[in-house]
């Protein structure tokens, strides 16, 4: 998946308005919560085919944690 692509479906999957940078941090979003974390699961799950263990959620800090954590080998750049 390209990243600005996953970049886009992550911001509607999370309803922010405010546009997703790699550097984003998710615990700063508007409306991140525990409903997001819930989110992020079914999201990878569904776009990677990737099961998420929760205990990678304690050091995810920002969009480019998660992207590490699903695999860059996922993601093509523009």
């Amino acid at each position: 998946m390209k990243t600005s692509i996953f970049l886009e479906k992550l911001q509607e999957e999370l309803g922010e308005s405010q546009t997703l940078h790699l550097e984003t941090k998710l615990k700063e979003l508007e409306n991140y919560d525990s409903i997001s974390f819930l989110s992020i699961i079914a999201f990878v799950d569904e776009n990677f085919n990737q099961q998420m263990d929760t205990e990678q959620f304690k050091d995810m800090d920002t969009v480019s944690d998660l992207v590490n954590i699903i695999g860059r080998e996922n993601f093509e750049d523009e």
